[in-house]
This record gives structure tokens, sequence and C-alpha cells, in this order.
């Protein structure tokens, strides 16, 4: 009873601390200005395979006033929320429980190697190859995975991808606030999780729904049947996710979510445990300083008078990324030229081969226009619900906006497809979903087994099978890899 009074103070002066500092951005007066403040509870529950989760209305007056939404999650044991990211920045607060959970950073190396020695794992037998021994298993690369315990506040941010898992018999219990006020969502300010496996409801769809123009009664069912259950990945094509992956048409059904059982939900059960490599010492990382941001310059005082204010980008400049076979891209920000940090903007230049693709990814922290300077490419965008929004040849002389934390890929049509981004942040981000050192590649394979329902030789083929960073060369100039 002293723990629930305890967390209900706590929550009190979040809410009201998050108002205050909402108050002074806002000054839309009208939203915020209460004759009476109300006591809410949770008004909607999505069951899951391995728990569920709670939800607060968005849409109501106050969450709306302090720019948050609010849900709780409760996992059981060996359950396993599967990867999604926000739009928004947010913390989670662990009422009780421990477990394990990762972030995956767009461009940090996967730190956490096999094998390690004196390292601690679960049980490795579940984790056994066709046909190999313990010892001649794949080894497994991925990025830092955290412990996590009772009281713990874990700092999430805009549009990196989360997941987390209960090892344990006690319950893990935990709530979330989003920031959807935060000037890192460059989207409205509803929040929206873009879910990255399986087949699950959208935790704030229906407020959404509510919140808008009704629909006529087929439209709306139509609409609630395309809206729920979708992931990033079931909104592009086969053709798209076999070629970016480099993997067959099997795998991809996984990965778009098609032999999901209607029941798993967003957290799932590991059979037999999730195997996770550790260090032993990794209880020690709590007394650790946690990831934030930091304030960047490039060390010299400018005024707005001497800056430097252009940059060449095109053909002739050095690429960031190259590949002979598929394209090159080369990308300004303000550490390049650092009046962009006065503008709040940033740009990308592309040029991309014929049949050459660059991989499903999104913007972290910037909504994107595309505009196509020569030829033309096929280019697909998928929203929050998996659905796809844009199917269609981008042709020159054309512009497309990409909003933020909306996956993009897009495949030439043309010899040469070229194409300047202009995005609505300074240091604007991305984040693979696909290729060497993305969402996927830093993954542990389990998670990948068991969020996408794979086999472990397939899971790594997944993980894997893609060699190129970010721009992949046409498939009849290589062959789809398989893992023996």
């Amino acid at each position: 009873m002293a723990k629930l009074l305890a967390l209900s103070v706590c929550f009190c002066f979040l809410v009201l601390g998050a108002s205050s500092v909402t108050f002074r951005q806002q000054g839309e007066e009208n939203e915020c200005q209460f004759q009476r403040l109300n006591a809410q509870r949770p008004d909607n529950c999505i069951e899951s395979e391995g728990g569920y989760i709670e939800t607060w209305n968005p849409n109501n007056q106050e969450f709306q006033c302090a720019g948050v939404a609010l849900s709780r999650f409760v996992l059981r044991r060996n359950a396993l929320r599967r990867p999604f990211y926000s739009n928004a920045p947010q913390e989670i607060f662990i009422y009780q429980g421990s477990g394990y959970f990762g972030l995956i950073f767009p461009g940090c190396p996967g730190t956490f190697e096999e094998p390690i020695q004196g390292s601690e794992q679960f049980q490795r037998p579940s984790r056994h190859f066709q046909g190999q021994d313990q010892s001649q298993r794949p080894l497994d690369t991925h990025q830092k995975v955290h412990g996590f315990r009772e009281g713990d506040l874990i700092a999430v941010p805009h549009g990196v991808a989360f997941w987390i898992y209960n090892d344990q018999d006690t319950d893990v219990v935990a709530i979330s606030v989003l920031h959807t006020n935060s000037l890192h969502n460059q989207l409205d300010q509803f929040p929206r999780r873009f879910n990255l496996a399986g087949k699950q409801e959208q935790e704030f769809l229906r407020y959404q729904q509510r919140s808008g123009r009704q629909s006529p009664k087929g439209e709306e069912q139509e609409q609630e049947q395309e809206n729920e259950g979708g992931n990033v990945f079931s909104g592009f094509s086969t053709e798209f996710l076999s070629h970016g992956f480099q993997v067959n048409e099997d795998i991809v059904r996984n990965l778009r979510g098609e032999n999901e059982r209607e029941e798993q939900g967003a957290i799932v059960t590991v059979k037999g445990g999730l195997s996770i490599l550790v260090p032993p010492e990794w209880r020690q990382s709590y007394q650790q300083p946690g990831r934030g941001d930091k304030d960047f310059n490039n060390g010299i005082e400018e005024t707005i008078c001497t800056a430097t204010v252009k940059m060449n980008i095109g053909k002739s400049t050095s690429a960031d990324i190259y590949n002979p076979q598929a394209g090159s891209v080369r990308t300004v920000n303000e550490l390049d030229l650092p009046i962009l940090n006065r503008l709040g903007l940033s740009a990308e230049y592309g040029s991309i081969h014929r049949d050459a693709m660059f991989v499903p990814h999104y913007n972290m922290n910037a909504n994107s226009m595309i505009y196509a300077l020569h030829g033309g490419a096929h280019v697909q965008v998928v929203d929050c619900n998996g659905n796809r929004v844009f199917d269609e040849e981008l042709q020159e002389g054309q512009s497309l906006v990409v909003p933020q934390n909306f996956a993009v890929a897009a495949k030439s049509q043309s010899e040469h497809f070229l194409y300047v981004a202009f995005k609505t942040n300074s240091r604007a981000s991305i984040s693979n979903l696909a290729g060497k050192n993305s969402y996927m590649w830093n993954l542990p394979e389990d998670v990948v087994a068991n969020s996408y329902g794979l086999q472990y030789e397939q899971a790594r083929q997944l993980k894997n099978n893609n060699p190129f960073t970010f721009l992949v060369p046409p498939q009849d100039s290589q062959m789809i890899r398989t893992v023996a």
C-alpha cells in the first residue's frame, strides 16, 4: 500500500512538472485553462500472449495541455515486448520486477560479441543450430544489453528502437510517459508506436479514431481492419524486403507478420527463456550514468555576419556512403556547416544506379522532403500502422514529403537516379531497418527468432544476409546468401 501511495505521489509530481514546462512552451491558453483537475484511470487494455498494455486517453484535455501520453505494461515470466520505436521521447519507470532491455542507437557499433570470456548466458541448449554442437554455433554480435530492476527510470529517445524482457517469476510492471509535445516530435501531438515485429493493435489507435471524423460504417470497419495489426515491414512489398534483407520469401512472410497467431500481440512468451549475452558484472551498470542528449558545437565562436553560408555536396564531392555497384550518398549538417544549427535544417544528396535501392529506414528526428533531380525511382513509404501510404514512381521534377519516423525505401528505375532531400533538423539522423549495423543487425539472434517466429538459422539470415550499410546493389549482381 505504501509503495502504491509513493508511486501515485511520484506521478502527481511527474505530470504536474511536465505540465509546468509545457505551459511556458505552448501559449495556447484555452487548452491549459482548468477549473478542475481530474484523477484519471486507464480506459483501454490490450491483451497479449505474454502480458498486457493499458492506456490513458491522450485526447484528455489535461494530457493535451501537458503534452504527454501515458501507458502501463505488464510482462509475465519469459515475456518479450517486441521491438518498436516512437515519435516522441519517453521515460519508463519500473515499478516492479527486473530483466533486460535493449536500445538500438543508429550508427553505434555492436559491442557485445560472442564468445566473450567469463560471460554469463541464459539456457544455451535452446540456441543450438541443427547439425552443430554448442562450440560450433554461429557467433552473434549486437548492441549493448542493459539490466533493469525495480525503481529504475529508463530514458528512450525518440525514434530509437526499444525492446524489453522479463526473465524472472515476478511480473514486470512499468509505466511509460511519452513527451508528445517535445520539439523532437515533428508529427502532430498524437502518440504513435511504430511496431517493428508481429501483428498487434496500436496502443493509442482507438483514441485517434474517436477524435477524428467518423467514417461510414462500412469504411470504418475496413479502416479498422487495415490499421490494426501491421508492423512497419508489413507495409513493404515482398520484393523490396527480399532485396533489402537478401533473404527468401519464407523469411519475409514472418518479417511482415503474416504467420502470426492472433493472440500473440505486442508481448510474446519465449519458450524456454530468452538467450542473451551479458557480462557477469551487468548489475554494476545500474550505477553508470544513463545516455542523454548533449549540446554540440564546433568549438569556434561565429557570428551570423562571418559565418560560412555554403558547402558543395554534389557529384564532385567525396561521398559519405559509396558502393560502386549501387551509388553514393553525401550529407551535410550543422557539424559540417554550423549555420545550419540556426536554421534547424540539413540536407542529403544521393545518386542511385538502376535497380539498386536504399534500404528501408526512417528519419528519427526530422521530416524529409525528397526532390527528384534526375531520373526516377520506385518509392514506398509506410506509416505507424504498417500501411503503405506511398507506392509510386517519384519522377524527375517531383517532390515527396516523408514525415518523421515513417519508414521509406526506394529502388532506382533509371541509370542514375539523383535526388536531394531537405530535412527539418540541423542534425537529422536516420535509423536503417535492414543491412549492416542496422536495427535488425544489432538485435540479439534470440530476440529476432522469437519476435518473428523464425528458426535460428532463419533469424541469422535475416540479421546478417545483407552486408551493405545503406545502398544495396541490383539483385542480379549478387546472390542471396544462405546460412549453412
